[in-house]
């Protein structure tokens, strides 16, 4: 029978990478999108964006438009 010290350990090491593998794989997937375009001067509505965003689907994984302060951007999925 294993000592309740050894015991002890391996527990916390299972709840350590427990934690550990979905904060890890949150992070990795957060890590693929990157703005490709927008501004002002690019997109004058969301619908415009939009539109845009679905034309550019065949070249990246996935698209999506947002709005900010400074206008409306598209981000990529690659």
């Amino acid at each position: 029978m294993k000592s309740r010290r050894t015991r002890i350990a391996y527990g916390l090491a299972v709840a350590a990478a427990v934690v550990a593998v979905p904060l890890s794989a949150g992070s990795a997937a957060a890590d693929g999108w990157q703005t490709i375009g927008g501004g002002p001067a690019v997109f004058s509505n969301m619908q415009e964006c939009e539109e845009y965003a679905e034309q550019m689907k065949d070249e990246y994984k996935d698209t999506r438009c947002y709005e900010t302060e400074d206008g409306i951007y598209m981000d990529a999925l690659t």
